[in-house]
């Protein structure tokens, strides 16, 4: 195994009898347990063990998603086929990208750059200016809460939308992240 893969003391590591990752495994448990309901799956052979573990996971009311840039397999066809599988009766095929959290503007200015292509007016609007007067709409803003999303949990749109300035926005996006 490549050293930065290998599993530090506090790691869990799971031992794998059968095609599924829930057979004679605590998996199932674990995720109960913590309150999880959903399943990342990543690997090789991703049209035996991770297509197997993704109708598993399905079966047992947990929800799989199969990583598609993050799975190995003999072939392109055995892996296209393993995707297009879970795709269509068990599961969500994403890519890993779609799975990390979106990077928050790293300054107020880098902020204002997210926002201005998002306006319709041609006039720029101070920091303290309601964005919704500037054409920003709710589409564009439920798209940015739901990127934001990713690294601070608690935004939504109604947290956007209550006062859509770029000063209130930088104030939220600025926050330390717990």
């Amino acid at each position: 195994m490549v050293d930065s893969l290998t599993p530090d003391a506090d790691d869990t590591v799971l031992v794998k009898w059968r095609y599924s990752a829930f057979h004679r495994s605590p998996l199932e448990q674990m995720l109960k347990e913590s309150g999880r309901n959903q399943l990342i799956i990543t690997g090789v052979y991703a049209h035996i063990g991770c297509m197997t573990t993704a109708t598993d996971a399905f079966m047992r009311d947990i929800k799989p998603f199969m990583v598609a840039d993050a799975l190995a397999d003999f072939s392109r066809d055995e892996h296209l086929m393993s995707l297009k599988y879970v795709a269509g009766r068990s599961g969500r095929v994403v890519m890993t990208e779609e799975l990390l959290p979106a990077p928050i503007p790293a300054s107020k200015a880098a902020l204002r750059e997210v926002i201005l292509p998002l306006l319709d007016e041609s006039d720029e609007p101070f920091d303290d200016d309601n964005l919704i007067d500037y054409g920003l709409d709710s589409v564009r803003m439920m798209a940015l809460a739901a990127r934001w999303r990713k690294v601070h949990g608690d935004i939504d749109f109604v947290m956007l939308a209550k006062n859509p300035t770029i000063d209130a926005w930088w104030k939220l996006l600025s926050r330390e992240v717990k």
